[in-house]
């Protein structure tokens, strides 16, 4: 799980969302063979009606569960480069941060046709959608999609965009403690609930941060991710190292939140399920 975790963190450094074909014949082509570098891309593609057209893709890519069966050709180690070019793909989606950077280089040089992706905060999701639309000849579909994840999201947006600040610790991993800082994919969700992360002054955007100053910034919620690939111990240590600390403003009235990683880590529309969550966990704190 640490593993993870710490490929997340390097998806999501760079502060935009970067959208770029690497090669550019003149021609919209439809893409056809379609290889996603990323799991948010499988589940995209899945959700606009293009899921069978994705011939690899690489580790972690478990939704929905046709995407189970999709051959892999890479993990966080790398992309396995000549398998991919003997897979004759018409489109290749690389993840800025998430693929490593050489490997999107060689593909590059290789003449390959690729989409660079990076989302930056839920809003960024609607442009990646638009694009696969575009390139796959789907943009009905897509259009739908769009439709309806634009309409959630206001919905859960409007809902708490007037009610106070709830100061909030985002605990991305307890070992070593690792928050979020600014201009993170994690800080805009914090943002879309109207709650203030106590680390948004960091100089980093995933810093290792320690619990005393933690105490010291005394948040009123905690929120710590839970993931499908954790194992007990894991889960158990997450909430175990806050029990001693009752002076914590959290922990003293217990909003020590444990909440589905999987949904908000992810860039589909089904962080829309985790966002409600977490703004739902965060106003138990004003409704006290």
């Amino acid at each position: 799980m640490k593993k993870i975790v710490i490929l997340f963190i390097g998806l999501i450094l760079l502060p935009f969302c970067h959208l770029s074909q690497g090669k550019d014949d003149g021609e919209n082509k439809i893409a056809q063979r379609i290889i996603a570098l990323a799991p948010h891309s499988v589940e995209l593609l899945y959700a606009i009606g293009a899921g069978d057209r994705i011939v690899a893709t690489t580790e972690y890519a478990d939704y929905p569960k046709a995407a189970l069966k999709i051959p892999r050709v890479g993990n966080a180690n790398g992309i396995q480069i000549e398998r991919v070019i003997e897979l004759k793909p018409d489109l290749v989606i690389v993840w800025q941060g998430g693929n490593k950077s050489a490997d999107i280089q060689k593909l590059k040089s290789l003449g390959v046709n690729l989409l660079s992706t990076q989302p930056f905060k839920i809003s960024d999701i609607s442009k990646e959608l638009r694009q696969l639309g575009k390139l796959t000849g789907l943009e009905q579909q897509a259009n739908k999609v769009i439709e309806e994840v634009e309409k959630r999201y206001k919905e859960i947006t409007n809902k708490y965009k007037s009610r106070s600040k709830v100061k909030t610790f985002y605990q991305l991993w307890h070992d070593p403690l690792t928050s979020i800082g600014p201009d993170s994919w994690l800080e805009s969700l914090l943002n879309d609930c109207n709650a203030e992360n106590i680390f948004k002054d960091a100089f980093s955007s995933y810093p290792v941060v320690s619990i005393e100053s933690v105490l010291v910034k005394n948040p009123q919620a905690i929120i710590i991710p839970h993931h499908s690939g954790d194992n007990d111990l894991q889960a158990t240590e997450k909430t175990r190292i806050w029990k001693k600390w009752s002076e914590i403003s959290a922990v003293k009235n217990g909003h020590v939140s444990v909440i589905n990683g999987d949904l908000l880590h992810r860039f589909t529309p089904r962080v829309l399920d985790g966002l409600q969550t977490l703004c739902e966990d965060i106003d138990k704190v004003r409704r006290k």
